[in-house]
């Protein structure tokens, strides 16, 4: 009986992938955190299987930079009250930027 999800335990890859993710945020100063998100939630994709298919993560870090820009504004806006927004919006997003593939 095959299982519904399955993730491949990619650890090498997951290694390489935190440290460029880490490096883009730190040499961008942080404006490059929608590329690291995106470039992490892309292995995680590339690592996952439902029901014997194959996901893909479609998101772009360009895509994101405006959104993340508008959420950011509006955490410091509402002292941080929008956040809990942020988060839900992300996941949104993020969702609607995996297919099968």
């Amino acid at each position: 009986m095959q299982k519904e999800f399955q993730f491949n335990e990619d650890v090498g890859g997951l290694v390489v992938n935190l440290l460029a993710a880490y490096f883009i945020v730190v040499f961008t100063l942080g404006f490059g955190l929608p590329w690291a998100f995106c470039k992490l939630e892309r292995w995680k994709a590339n690592n996952t299987t439902i029901e014997g298919r194959k996901i893909k993560f479609v998101g772009e870090g360009s895509a994101l930079l405006g959104k993340f820009i508008v959420w950011y504004l509006l955490t410091m806006i509402t002292l941080g009250i929008y956040s809990f927004w942020m988060v839900v919006k992300l996941e949104k997003w993020r969702t609607e930027n995996t297919v099968f593939a």
